[in-house]
Protein backbone atom coordinates (compact mmCIF):
# COMPACT_ATOMS: atom_id res chain seq x y z
CA UNK A 1 0.00 0.00 0.00
CA UNK A 2 1.06 3.51 -0.59
CA UNK A 3 2.05 5.81 1.50
CA UNK A 4 0.54 8.41 2.40
CA UNK A 5 -2.92 6.00 1.50
CA UNK A 6 -5.56 7.12 -1.04
CA UNK A 7 -7.79 5.53 0.94
CA UNK A 8 -6.56 6.71 4.05
CA UNK A 9 -10.01 8.70 5.82
CA UNK A 10 -8.00 10.72 8.22
CA UNK A 11 -5.39 11.28 5.59
CA UNK A 12 -7.99 12.49 3.61
CA UNK A 13 -10.20 14.37 5.72
CA UNK A 14 -7.23 17.05 5.81
CA UNK A 15 -4.82 16.38 3.28
CA UNK A 16 -4.03 19.43 2.67
CA UNK A 17 -2.82 20.48 6.05
CA UNK A 18 -1.07 17.06 6.28
CA UNK A 19 0.95 17.12 3.73
CA UNK A 20 2.19 20.73 4.60
CA UNK A 21 3.63 19.28 8.18
CA UNK A 22 4.72 16.27 6.20
CA UNK A 23 6.57 18.37 3.93
CA UNK A 24 8.10 20.83 6.63
CA UNK A 25 9.74 17.56 8.98
CA UNK A 26 10.80 15.24 5.70
CA UNK A 27 8.66 12.46 6.79
CA UNK A 28 9.46 9.82 3.32
CA UNK A 29 7.78 7.06 5.25
CA UNK A 30 5.40 5.30 8.42
CA UNK A 31 6.56 5.03 10.90
CA UNK A 32 8.83 8.11 11.88
CA UNK A 33 9.18 9.85 14.93
CA UNK A 34 10.56 13.26 15.60
CA UNK A 35 11.77 15.14 18.41
CA UNK A 36 12.09 19.35 18.43
CA UNK A 37 12.48 18.49 14.72
CA UNK A 38 14.70 16.00 14.29
CA UNK A 39 14.29 12.55 13.40
CA UNK A 40 13.92 10.41 16.60
CA UNK A 41 13.69 6.80 14.08
CA UNK A 42 11.44 4.91 13.52
CA UNK A 43 11.66 2.49 16.98
CA UNK A 44 8.97 3.39 19.86
CA UNK A 45 11.51 2.66 22.60
CA UNK A 46 13.42 5.37 20.75
CA UNK A 47 10.48 8.15 20.59
CA UNK A 48 9.72 7.30 24.17
CA UNK A 49 13.22 8.02 25.18
CA UNK A 50 13.18 11.42 23.28
CA UNK A 51 10.10 12.92 24.03
CA UNK A 52 11.47 12.13 28.16
CA UNK A 53 14.90 13.28 27.45
CA UNK A 54 12.53 16.71 26.76
CA UNK A 55 10.97 16.76 29.88
CA UNK A 56 11.97 19.63 32.46
CA UNK A 57 13.99 21.52 29.88
CA UNK A 58 13.91 25.17 31.23
CA UNK A 59 11.96 27.56 28.67
CA UNK A 60 11.20 31.61 28.99
CA UNK A 61 7.78 30.53 27.17
CA UNK A 62 4.54 29.73 28.73
CA UNK A 63 0.88 29.27 27.15
CA UNK A 64 -2.36 29.92 28.67
CA UNK A 65 -5.59 28.81 27.04
CA UNK A 66 -9.57 30.21 27.35
CA UNK A 67 -12.30 29.45 26.69
CA UNK A 68 -14.63 26.24 25.53
CA UNK A 69 -17.41 24.67 23.50
CA UNK A 70 -20.52 27.21 23.22
CA UNK A 71 -23.08 25.58 21.08
CA UNK A 72 -21.39 23.62 18.38
CA UNK A 73 -18.28 25.81 17.83
CA UNK A 74 -15.41 26.57 19.70
CA UNK A 75 -14.53 29.72 20.98
CA UNK A 76 -11.67 30.50 22.72
CA UNK A 77 -7.91 32.30 23.09
CA UNK A 78 -4.39 31.61 23.84
CA UNK A 79 -1.88 34.02 25.02
CA UNK A 80 1.46 33.47 24.76
CA UNK A 81 4.59 35.70 26.99
CA UNK A 82 7.74 35.36 27.44
CA UNK A 83 10.51 36.11 29.61
CA UNK A 84 13.11 37.58 27.45
CA UNK A 85 13.19 39.07 24.49
CA UNK A 86 12.95 36.90 21.84
CA UNK A 87 11.50 39.18 18.64
CA UNK A 88 14.42 38.51 16.38
CA UNK A 89 13.73 34.49 16.35
CA UNK A 90 11.10 33.56 13.95
CA UNK A 91 9.06 32.23 16.39
CA UNK A 92 5.86 30.54 15.20
CA UNK A 93 2.37 29.84 16.99
CA UNK A 94 0.38 26.78 16.21
CA UNK A 95 -3.10 25.58 17.56
CA UNK A 96 -5.03 22.60 16.40
CA UNK A 97 -7.56 20.48 17.19
CA UNK A 98 -7.51 16.65 17.88
CA UNK A 99 -9.52 13.49 19.16
CA UNK A 100 -8.50 11.31 21.72
CA UNK A 101 -10.04 7.96 20.19
CA UNK A 102 -11.47 7.05 17.05
CA UNK A 103 -12.73 4.01 16.03
CA UNK A 104 -11.88 2.60 12.51
CA UNK A 105 -13.00 -0.89 11.24
CA UNK A 106 -9.53 -0.41 9.42
CA UNK A 107 -8.11 -3.64 7.15
CA UNK A 108 -4.91 -3.81 8.87
CA UNK A 109 -5.27 -5.22 12.58
CA UNK A 110 -5.29 -1.96 14.11
CA UNK A 111 -8.36 -0.42 15.05
CA UNK A 112 -8.20 1.77 18.02
CA UNK A 113 -6.56 5.09 16.90
CA UNK A 114 -5.23 7.72 19.33
CA UNK A 115 -4.82 11.59 19.28
CA UNK A 116 -6.19 11.86 15.76
CA UNK A 117 -5.39 15.34 14.49
CA UNK A 118 -8.51 17.32 13.14
CA UNK A 119 -7.57 20.43 11.98
CA UNK A 120 -5.42 23.86 12.15
CA UNK A 121 -7.18 26.74 13.68
CA UNK A 122 -4.17 28.94 12.78
CA UNK A 123 -2.43 27.67 9.48
CA UNK A 124 -0.22 24.87 9.06
CA UNK A 125 2.78 27.13 8.87
CA UNK A 126 1.89 29.09 11.88
CA UNK A 127 1.04 32.41 13.21
CA UNK A 128 4.11 34.99 13.15
CA UNK A 129 5.18 35.83 16.73
CA UNK A 130 6.89 38.96 18.55
CA UNK A 131 7.56 37.97 21.85
CA UNK A 132 9.52 41.09 23.36
CA UNK A 133 10.10 39.87 26.74
CA UNK A 134 7.29 42.55 27.87
CA UNK A 135 3.94 42.30 25.97
CA UNK A 136 2.37 39.25 26.12
CA UNK A 137 0.19 37.91 22.73
CA UNK A 138 -3.11 36.93 22.49
CA UNK A 139 -4.76 35.64 20.09
CA UNK A 140 -8.72 34.51 19.45
CA UNK A 141 -9.70 31.91 17.34
CA UNK A 142 -13.18 30.24 16.39
CA UNK A 143 -13.58 27.04 15.31
CA UNK A 144 -16.76 24.48 14.41
CA UNK A 145 -16.15 20.73 13.75
CA UNK A 146 -15.98 19.89 10.06
CA UNK A 147 -18.92 18.13 8.64
CA UNK A 148 -18.89 15.46 8.23
CA UNK A 149 -15.82 14.68 9.74
CA UNK A 150 -13.58 12.67 8.74
CA UNK A 151 -15.87 11.22 6.32
CA UNK A 152 -18.78 9.44 5.54
CA UNK A 153 -17.28 6.19 6.15
CA UNK A 154 -19.75 4.42 8.52
CA UNK A 155 -16.86 2.09 9.78
CA UNK A 156 -15.52 5.03 12.06
CA UNK A 157 -16.78 6.38 15.24
CA UNK A 158 -15.81 9.30 17.63
CA UNK A 159 -17.13 10.78 20.46
CA UNK A 160 -17.33 14.92 20.41
CA UNK A 161 -16.48 14.82 24.10
CA UNK A 162 -12.92 13.33 23.44
CA UNK A 163 -11.94 16.97 21.37
CA UNK A 164 -9.00 18.44 22.61
CA UNK A 165 -7.44 22.09 21.56
CA UNK A 166 -3.45 21.93 21.49
CA UNK A 167 -1.34 24.81 21.58
CA UNK A 168 2.74 25.30 20.74
CA UNK A 169 5.86 27.93 19.55
CA UNK A 170 7.99 26.26 17.37
CA UNK A 171 11.35 27.67 16.12
CA UNK A 172 10.37 27.97 12.95
CA UNK A 173 14.15 27.58 11.23
CA UNK A 174 15.46 25.02 14.33
CA UNK A 175 11.78 23.38 14.18
CA UNK A 176 12.46 23.14 18.12
CA UNK A 177 9.18 22.89 20.14
CA UNK A 178 9.75 25.99 22.99
CA UNK A 179 6.58 25.43 24.88
CA UNK A 180 3.64 23.40 24.42
CA UNK A 181 -0.22 23.35 26.01
CA UNK A 182 -3.35 21.21 25.60
CA UNK A 183 -6.86 21.13 26.95
CA UNK A 184 -9.69 19.05 26.40
CA UNK A 185 -12.63 20.90 25.76
CA UNK A 186 -15.13 20.20 27.58
CA UNK A 187 -13.07 21.15 30.20
CA UNK A 188 -12.87 24.60 29.20
CA UNK A 189 -14.69 27.71 30.44
CA UNK A 190 -17.05 28.57 28.19
CA UNK A 191 -17.65 31.95 30.12
CA UNK A 192 -14.02 33.13 31.05
CA UNK A 193 -14.43 36.22 32.87
CA UNK A 194 -17.24 34.76 35.04
CA UNK A 195 -19.44 38.20 34.11
CA UNK A 196 -22.53 35.55 33.82
CA UNK A 197 -22.57 36.04 30.15
CA UNK A 198 -21.30 33.39 27.96
CA UNK A 199 -18.40 33.50 25.53
CA UNK A 200 -19.85 33.85 22.10
CA UNK A 201 -22.27 36.54 23.53
CA UNK A 202 -20.29 38.45 25.64
CA UNK A 203 -18.87 41.96 24.03
CA UNK A 204 -15.44 41.45 26.73
CA UNK A 205 -14.91 37.81 26.69
CA UNK A 206 -11.80 38.34 29.02
CA UNK A 207 -13.08 40.97 30.79
CA UNK A 208 -15.89 41.35 33.41
CA UNK A 209 -18.90 43.48 32.32
CA UNK A 210 -22.17 42.18 32.60
CA UNK A 211 -23.41 45.51 32.22
CA UNK A 212 -22.48 44.72 28.17
CA UNK A 213 -21.97 48.97 27.80
CA UNK A 214 -21.20 49.73 24.45
CA UNK A 215 -21.16 53.14 23.71
CA UNK A 216 -19.78 53.51 20.32
CA UNK A 217 -21.48 50.36 19.11
CA UNK A 218 -18.84 48.72 17.16
CA UNK A 219 -19.38 45.26 18.81
CA UNK A 220 -16.93 45.38 21.49
CA UNK A 221 -17.82 46.47 25.33
CA UNK A 222 -16.34 49.66 26.77
CA UNK A 223 -14.58 47.72 29.68
CA UNK A 224 -12.05 45.90 27.17
CA UNK A 225 -12.45 48.87 24.25
CA UNK A 226 -9.24 51.29 24.00
CA UNK A 227 -11.06 52.90 21.03
CA UNK A 228 -14.44 54.30 22.41
CA UNK A 229 -14.44 56.94 19.57
CA UNK A 230 -17.88 58.27 19.64
CA UNK A 231 -16.69 60.02 22.85
CA UNK A 232 -13.39 59.42 24.55
CA UNK A 233 -10.54 59.63 21.40
CA UNK A 234 -11.74 62.42 19.46
CA UNK A 235 -9.01 63.75 17.46
CA UNK A 236 -7.56 65.98 20.62
CA UNK A 237 -8.19 63.87 22.98
CA UNK A 238 -5.11 62.28 23.18
CA UNK A 239 -5.01 60.61 26.67
CA UNK A 240 -8.56 59.99 26.44
CA UNK A 241 -9.69 61.31 29.64
CA UNK A 242 -13.83 62.40 30.18
CA UNK A 243 -15.62 64.79 32.38
CA UNK A 244 -18.55 63.11 32.44
CA UNK A 245 -19.25 61.78 28.97
CA UNK A 246 -17.17 64.21 27.62
CA UNK A 247 -13.66 64.37 26.10
CA UNK A 248 -10.98 66.51 28.04
CA UNK A 249 -8.79 68.52 25.78
CA UNK A 250 -6.35 70.61 27.30
CA UNK A 251 -2.38 71.23 27.99
CA UNK A 252 -2.17 67.73 28.79
CA UNK A 253 -2.88 66.66 25.32
CA UNK A 254 -0.36 69.09 23.94
CA UNK A 255 2.62 67.80 26.18
CA UNK A 256 1.58 64.28 25.31
CA UNK A 257 1.08 65.02 21.46
CA UNK A 258 4.93 66.72 22.28
CA UNK A 259 6.41 63.66 23.59
CA UNK A 260 5.71 61.43 21.25
CA UNK A 261 6.95 64.00 18.36
CA UNK A 262 9.79 63.72 20.30
CA UNK A 263 10.36 60.37 20.22
CA UNK A 264 10.40 60.06 23.94
CA UNK A 265 8.80 57.74 26.65
CA UNK A 266 5.19 57.43 25.10
CA UNK A 267 3.94 54.45 25.20
CA UNK A 268 0.57 53.25 22.87
CA UNK A 269 0.31 49.99 25.04
CA UNK A 270 -3.28 51.34 26.19
CA UNK A 271 -4.31 53.34 22.86
CA UNK A 272 -3.37 50.75 20.37
CA UNK A 273 -4.56 52.65 17.04
CA UNK A 274 -7.14 55.41 19.18
CA UNK A 275 -4.57 57.94 20.32
CA UNK A 276 -2.81 57.81 16.91
CA UNK A 277 -5.87 58.72 15.12
CA UNK A 278 -6.61 61.19 17.61
CA UNK A 279 -3.18 63.17 17.43
CA UNK A 280 -3.71 63.57 13.76
CA UNK A 281 -4.94 67.42 14.20
CA UNK A 282 -4.64 68.54 10.52
CA UNK A 283 -5.20 65.47 9.29
CA UNK A 284 -2.16 65.10 7.19
CA UNK A 285 -1.96 61.41 8.37
CA UNK A 286 1.60 62.80 9.25
CA UNK A 287 2.64 63.46 13.37
CA UNK A 288 4.51 66.72 13.54
CA UNK A 289 5.16 70.18 14.88
CA UNK A 290 2.09 71.20 12.44
CA UNK A 291 -0.62 69.08 14.90
CA UNK A 292 0.88 70.60 18.19
CA UNK A 293 0.40 73.93 17.18
CA UNK A 294 -3.40 73.48 15.88
CA UNK A 295 -3.87 71.61 19.19
CA UNK A 296 -2.67 74.07 21.09
CA UNK A 297 -4.51 77.24 19.57
CA UNK A 298 -7.53 74.75 19.85
CA UNK A 299 -7.08 74.63 23.52
CA UNK A 300 -6.57 77.95 23.91
CA UNK A 301 -8.95 79.47 22.12
CA UNK A 302 -6.70 81.62 19.98
CA UNK A 303 -8.56 82.32 16.67
CA UNK A 304 -6.77 85.11 14.80
CA UNK A 305 -5.50 84.60 11.50
CA UNK A 306 -7.42 81.46 10.99
CA UNK A 307 -8.54 81.14 7.31
CA UNK A 308 -4.90 82.56 6.14
CA UNK A 309 -4.32 80.07 2.92
CA UNK A 310 -0.97 80.81 2.43
CA UNK A 311 2.67 80.66 5.17
CA UNK A 312 5.47 82.75 4.41
CA UNK A 313 8.74 81.56 3.74
CA UNK A 314 12.19 82.22 5.44
CA UNK A 315 15.45 80.83 6.59
CA UNK A 316 17.36 78.72 8.83
CA UNK A 317 20.93 79.95 8.95
CA UNK A 318 23.39 77.73 10.68
CA UNK A 319 27.01 79.35 12.18
CA UNK A 320 28.96 76.49 13.07
CA UNK A 321 32.32 76.35 14.98
CA UNK A 322 34.25 74.12 17.05
CA UNK A 323 31.85 72.87 19.95
CA UNK A 324 29.29 75.31 19.59
CA UNK A 325 26.55 75.43 16.72
CA UNK A 326 24.48 78.25 16.14
CA UNK A 327 21.13 78.41 14.55
CA UNK A 328 18.83 80.63 13.25
CA UNK A 329 14.93 80.68 12.06
CA UNK A 330 13.77 83.96 10.60
CA UNK A 331 10.81 84.51 8.27
CA UNK A 332 8.32 87.03 6.98
CA UNK A 333 5.70 85.15 8.87
CA UNK A 334 4.87 85.04 12.64
CA UNK A 335 6.66 81.81 13.81
CA UNK A 336 5.36 79.98 16.77
CA UNK A 337 7.64 76.62 16.71
CA UNK A 338 10.16 74.64 14.57
CA UNK A 339 11.63 71.42 14.82
CA UNK A 340 14.99 70.10 13.49
CA UNK A 341 17.12 66.98 13.10
CA UNK A 342 20.92 67.72 13.53
CA UNK A 343 23.65 64.93 14.09
CA UNK A 344 25.65 66.72 16.88
CA UNK A 345 29.39 65.59 18.06
CA UNK A 346 30.10 66.64 21.47
CA UNK A 347 26.86 67.44 22.18
CA UNK A 348 26.29 68.16 26.22
CA UNK A 349 22.84 68.37 26.88
CA UNK A 350 23.34 69.64 30.33
CA UNK A 351 24.36 72.90 28.75
CA UNK A 352 21.12 73.88 27.60
CA UNK A 353 20.25 75.72 30.68
CA UNK A 354 21.84 78.54 29.25
CA UNK A 355 19.82 78.60 26.42
CA UNK A 356 17.58 82.31 25.78
CA UNK A 357 14.30 81.78 23.85
CA UNK A 358 11.47 84.37 24.05
CA UNK A 359 9.13 84.30 26.70
CA UNK A 360 6.65 81.39 26.92
CA UNK A 361 8.71 79.11 24.49
CA UNK A 362 9.68 75.27 25.43
CA UNK A 363 12.48 73.92 24.19
CA UNK A 364 13.63 70.19 24.37
CA UNK A 365 16.12 67.85 22.76
CA UNK A 366 15.97 64.02 22.32
CA UNK A 367 19.07 61.76 21.30
CA UNK A 368 17.39 59.16 18.34
CA UNK A 369 20.72 57.12 17.68
CA UNK A 370 23.04 59.54 15.74
CA UNK A 371 20.57 62.51 15.75
CA UNK A 372 19.84 65.03 18.38
CA UNK A 373 16.04 65.97 17.70
CA UNK A 374 15.58 69.85 18.66
CA UNK A 375 11.72 70.83 19.53
CA UNK A 376 10.91 74.44 20.50
CA UNK A 377 6.99 75.82 20.75
CA UNK A 378 5.40 79.09 22.04
CA UNK A 379 3.44 76.91 24.60
CA UNK A 380 2.03 80.59 25.74
CA UNK A 381 0.65 80.72 22.25
CA UNK A 382 0.72 84.67 22.31
CA UNK A 383 4.81 85.19 22.01
CA UNK A 384 4.98 84.56 18.22
CA UNK A 385 8.77 86.00 16.57
CA UNK A 386 10.04 86.39 13.15
CA UNK A 387 13.13 85.04 14.55
CA UNK A 388 14.34 83.29 17.08
CA UNK A 389 18.45 82.07 17.19
CA UNK A 390 20.25 79.66 19.77
CA UNK A 391 23.26 78.50 20.46
CA UNK A 392 23.66 74.35 20.82
CA UNK A 393 26.68 73.43 22.88
CA UNK A 394 28.51 70.81 20.08
CA UNK A 395 29.70 70.52 15.99
CA UNK A 396 27.10 69.57 13.23
CA UNK A 397 28.64 66.36 11.64
CA UNK A 398 26.44 66.69 8.66
CA UNK A 399 23.30 68.05 7.17
CA UNK A 400 20.55 69.13 9.51
CA UNK A 401 17.22 66.79 8.51
CA UNK A 402 13.53 67.09 8.88
CA UNK A 403 13.85 71.02 8.68
CA UNK A 404 9.69 71.79 9.71
CA UNK A 405 9.00 75.40 10.89
CA UNK A 406 5.49 76.66 11.79
CA UNK A 407 3.56 79.85 11.60
CA UNK A 408 1.01 80.50 14.78
CA UNK A 409 -1.89 78.77 12.71
CA UNK A 410 0.10 75.62 12.28
CA UNK A 411 0.73 76.47 8.79
CA UNK A 412 4.52 74.95 7.30
CA UNK A 413 7.05 77.74 6.79
CA UNK A 414 9.17 77.25 3.82
CA UNK A 415 12.43 76.98 4.87
CA UNK A 416 15.80 77.26 3.43
CA UNK A 417 19.14 76.46 5.04
CA UNK A 418 21.77 78.72 4.57
CA UNK A 419 25.16 78.85 6.23
CA UNK A 420 27.67 81.34 7.79
CA UNK A 421 31.17 81.48 8.18
CA UNK A 422 32.27 82.25 12.12
CA UNK A 423 34.13 84.63 13.26
CA UNK A 424 36.38 83.26 15.06
CA UNK A 425 39.17 85.09 17.33
CA UNK A 426 42.69 83.76 17.56
CA UNK A 427 43.28 82.59 20.99
CA UNK A 428 46.66 82.34 22.67
CA UNK A 429 47.85 79.81 24.08
CA UNK A 430 48.00 81.25 27.52
CA UNK A 431 46.08 81.17 30.96
CA UNK A 432 44.53 84.15 29.76
CA UNK A 433 40.11 84.31 29.14
CA UNK A 434 38.86 86.09 26.71
CA UNK A 435 35.95 88.38 28.11
CA UNK A 436 33.88 89.99 25.22
CA UNK A 437 31.64 92.98 25.91
CA UNK A 438 28.61 91.49 27.21
CA UNK A 439 25.20 92.96 25.22
CA UNK A 440 22.66 94.47 24.88
CA UNK A 441 24.09 96.74 27.74
CA UNK A 442 21.95 98.25 29.42
CA UNK A 443 19.69 94.86 29.55
CA UNK A 444 15.77 94.46 30.20
CA UNK A 445 15.70 91.72 31.31
CA UNK A 446 18.28 89.60 29.41
CA UNK A 447 22.03 90.05 29.04
CA UNK A 448 24.28 87.98 26.91
CA UNK A 449 28.19 86.87 28.25
CA UNK A 450 30.45 85.62 25.95
CA UNK A 451 33.61 84.39 26.76
CA UNK A 452 36.22 81.88 25.50
CA UNK A 453 38.70 79.82 26.93
CA UNK A 454 42.50 78.55 25.72
CA UNK A 455 42.41 75.54 27.03
CA UNK A 456 40.20 73.40 29.09
CA UNK A 457 40.08 74.73 32.10
CA UNK A 458 37.24 74.86 35.23
CA UNK A 459 35.55 78.26 35.20
CA UNK A 460 32.27 79.83 37.62
CA UNK A 461 30.35 83.15 35.94
CA UNK A 462 28.68 84.29 38.93
CA UNK A 463 26.58 87.66 39.50
CA UNK A 464 27.39 90.49 41.98
CA UNK A 465 25.51 93.69 43.51
CA UNK A 466 26.96 96.77 43.66
CA UNK A 467 28.03 96.28 47.53
CA UNK A 468 29.24 93.31 46.28
CA UNK A 469 26.89 90.57 47.33
CA UNK A 470 26.49 87.12 45.51
CA UNK A 471 22.93 87.53 44.10
CA UNK A 472 23.31 84.91 41.26
CA UNK A 473 24.92 81.92 39.93
CA UNK A 474 24.89 81.12 36.25
CA UNK A 475 27.32 78.97 35.75
CA UNK A 476 28.97 76.41 38.39
CA UNK A 477 32.28 75.47 38.60
CA UNK A 478 32.98 73.18 35.64
CA UNK A 479 36.23 72.15 33.18
CA UNK A 480 34.88 74.01 29.79
CA UNK A 481 36.18 72.65 26.32
CA UNK A 482 38.52 75.18 24.80
CA UNK A 483 36.51 77.78 22.90
CA UNK A 484 33.77 80.17 22.62
CA UNK A 485 31.20 79.79 25.25
CA UNK A 486 28.09 82.11 26.41
CA UNK A 487 26.15 82.58 29.38
CA UNK A 488 22.87 84.43 29.48
CA UNK A 489 21.55 86.46 32.96
CA UNK A 490 17.89 86.58 33.03
CA UNK A 491 17.53 89.50 35.52
CA UNK A 492 14.12 90.01 35.60
CA UNK A 493 13.83 88.91 39.23
CA UNK A 494 15.44 91.76 40.28
CA UNK A 495 15.26 95.70 40.17
CA UNK A 496 17.00 98.20 38.11
CA UNK A 497 21.05 98.92 38.87
CA UNK A 498 24.47 98.16 38.52
CA UNK A 499 25.48 94.30 38.70
CA UNK A 500 29.05 93.17 38.53
CA UNK A 501 29.36 89.86 36.10
CA UNK A 502 32.29 87.89 36.90
CA UNK A 503 34.14 84.89 34.91
CA UNK A 504 36.17 83.29 37.19
CA UNK A 505 38.86 80.55 36.71
CA UNK A 506 41.29 79.05 39.51
CA UNK A 507 44.27 81.30 38.16
CA UNK A 508 42.00 84.65 38.32
CA UNK A 509 38.97 86.86 37.77
CA UNK A 510 37.48 88.66 34.97
CA UNK A 511 34.49 91.14 35.44
CA UNK A 512 32.32 93.34 33.70
CA UNK A 513 29.96 96.47 35.08
CA UNK A 514 26.15 95.42 33.83
CA UNK A 515 23.29 97.86 33.68
CA UNK A 516 19.96 96.56 34.45
CA UNK A 517 16.82 99.16 33.42
CA UNK A 518 12.89 98.45 33.88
Amino acid sequence: MSWPSSTDPFYLANSTEQNARRNYYGVNGIPAGFGNGSSAGSSASTWRSTGLSSIGDPTPISITLNGGMIDDGLQMSVTVSSETNLSSTDLRLFVCTSIDSVYYNSPTAYDNFENVFIEFLTSSSGQSLDLDGVNDVTQEFNWSMPTPWPNTNPNITWDISDLNVIAFVQNYTSKDVLQAEWSRVSEMNTDIDEDGIANNDDNCMETYNPDQNDVDGDGKGNACDPCDNANVYVAGNLNGDLAGDLPIINIYDVLFLLDRILGGDYNDENYTGCSIESADINQDSILNLNDVIVLLMQVIGYTDGVGRLVAGSGTLTITDQPDMSTMTFNSDDLISGFQVDVPLINFHENDLDQLALPTGWLFETRQLKDMTRILAIDLSGNHPVKEVSFTLPGSLSGEPQNVLVCNNIGQTINTAITYRQPVVEKLELSNQVNFSSIYPNPFNPMVTIPFSVPFEMYTRVVVYNITGQLVDILLEDRALRPGHHTVTWDGSKFSSGVYIIQVETLQRRYSQKAFLLK
